[in-house]
């Protein structure tokens, strides 16, 4: 698998969106570069905060000796002064691959800092990682019934010293406690209880209020309302239902020269239309539709904020049909009349949940070719959506991961440099690092400007359970 991957790199209705950074897919992944060193970088965020990440780095050349892993805020003064970090530890079956588990204590935008350290000296590369608690962890019924065994034995056990000392305190070894000793006994017995209920009912309440403290701590989706106008556009108005103060609808920064980065998808995901809404207002944004067939279409709009957190907002929306205008810019559909062949090198390979891969296309032209005529789209070689046939997952990846470009470049601003790998000329072949969080059958869009127009083809892949 490896050597493999390290080849491969060479609207007429109204609708409630909800959504996180990404849908069902919150992996990070990043191809970027450490100093000298090549890194393939995987962060499974924690499920629920305070939490564990756990930290996977593939290096692409064998001259990589130690990997150090350590996180910090993505912004601020914390972002400065680094803690000892981590040794990442080594794997036995592949001595290019280290991992290491890192504890990430708050909501918000953090970092991962990873340094390599080898032949060729120290390099490093910082990784945004956005930090959303999505859940409570519920407690197993295993655990539940153990801690109220162990419950049970504790108040049972001081109920028995309270009334045991209240009845023979004071008996010389031997003596038999009289009537009065054992009434005596009976009423501590009755007041220790009392103060074991008590304590119980008590922790309860404590226990209830501090699950509800977190539970308005967990992570609240954004909520918009859309509005398919009467001149075919596209209305999308923002809502912050309440979830950390530092949340805003007046913070959105561009990402690849736009605020919001907007799909919309047939069920049968046998359409898609990459389009980039302008923001009229405080969380307002406006797309003139193209050219739209009635029916029901899936929207994923992802936006940055100026933290570095990112979010994809989701919706369902119902059309009777839009005679739309003619797409422009960097706006995009699929299908499209286009000479441009695009080609899945790994196609009718095993696809497991659960393991990155470096899913390569090469381009080819009318006659066949390597393309040689390929251009920046947004500022990269190519953009890629990884969409479950239920919609339930979704990731827009890059060239270089999974990560905004705008939180990387906060990350870089505040240390070391932190990017995708460069490309110093655009070759006929573009590679995005991706793994399937969920087995299922899926749908992957590629698309890449080719002579100043976006060309896009879509593939359908199959991905088996990660074997245990």
């Amino acid at each position: 698998m490896t050597r493999r991957l390290l080849a491969a790199l060479a609207l007429a209705a109204c609708a409630t969106l909800t959504g996180s950074a990404h849908i069902g897919s919150p992996n990070v992944f990043l191809d970027g570069t450490a100093g000298p060193y090549r890194l393939l970088i995987t962060i499974k965020p924690p499920y629920a905060i305070p939490g564990v990440a756990e930290v996977e780095v593939l290096a692409t050349s064998d001259d990589v000796n130690e990997v150090r892993i350590v996180p910090l805020p993505l912004t601020g003064p914390g972002a400065q002064f680094a803690p000892v970090p981590d040794v990442a530890r080594r794997s036995p079956s592949d001595p290019r691959l280290f991992t290491g588990s890192l504890w990430m204590m708050t909501a918000g935008a953090w970092q991962v800092r990873v340094a390599a350290d080898g032949d060729r000296g120290l390099g490093e590369v910082a990784v945004p990682v956005p930090t959303l608690p999505n859940a409570t962890l519920e407690m197993g019924p295993a655990l539940r019934a153990l801690l109220t065994a162990l419950m049970l034995l504790l108040g049972s056990g001081f109920i028995a010293i309270i009334a045991t000392t209240a009845r023979e305190a004071g008996l010389d070894p031997g003596e038999v406690p009289d009537a009065a000793r054992r009434r005596r006994g009976r009423i501590a017995g009755t007041l220790a209880t009392a103060v074991v209920a008590a304590a119980v009912y008590l922790g309860n309440i404590w226990w209830g209020a501090e699950a509800a403290a977190y539970a308005r701590y967990v992570y609240k989706p954004l909520e918009a309302h859309t509005t398919l106008q009467d001149d075919g556009r596209l209305r999308i108005d923002l809502k912050d239902p309440g979830w950390i103060l530092t949340r805003r609808l007046d913070d959105f920064v561009e990402d690849h020269g736009h605020p919001m980065h907007l799909f919309v998808v047939s069920p049968m995901l046998d359409r898609l239309w990459h389009l980039h809404p302008q923001e009229a207002a405080t969380g307002t944004f406006v797309q003139a539709l193209p050219s739209t067939p009635g029916g029901r279409y899936e929207l994923f709009a992802d936006v940055v904020h100026r933290t570095g957190i990112s979010e994809t907002i989701t919706a369902q929306i119902d059309t009777p049909g839009v005679a739309g205008t003619p797409l422009t810019g960097d706006d995009s559909q699929w299908p499209s009349d286009s000479s441009t062949r695009i080609v899945w090198e790994q196609q009718g390979e095993r696809l497991v949940a659960g393991r990155l891969m470096a899913f390569t296309f090469r381009i080819e032209d009318e006659s066949g070719q390597p393309a040689r005529d390929l251009g920046l789209y947004m500022g990269m070689p190519g953009h890629a959506v990884f969409i479950r046939r239920d919609r339930q997952v979704f990731a827009h990846v890059h060239p270089g991961g999974s990560v905004s470009a705008a939180a990387l470049a906060l990350a870089s601003a505040q240390g070391p440099a932190s990017h995708a790998a460069h490309h110093e000329s655009l070759p006929p072949v573009v590679s995005f690092p991706y793994g399937f969080p969920e087995p299922g059958e899926y749908r992957i869009f590629v698309q890449v400007k080719r002579r100043g127009v976006v060309q896009s083809a879509a593939f359908d892949a199959l991905v088996e359970p990660a074997v245990e």
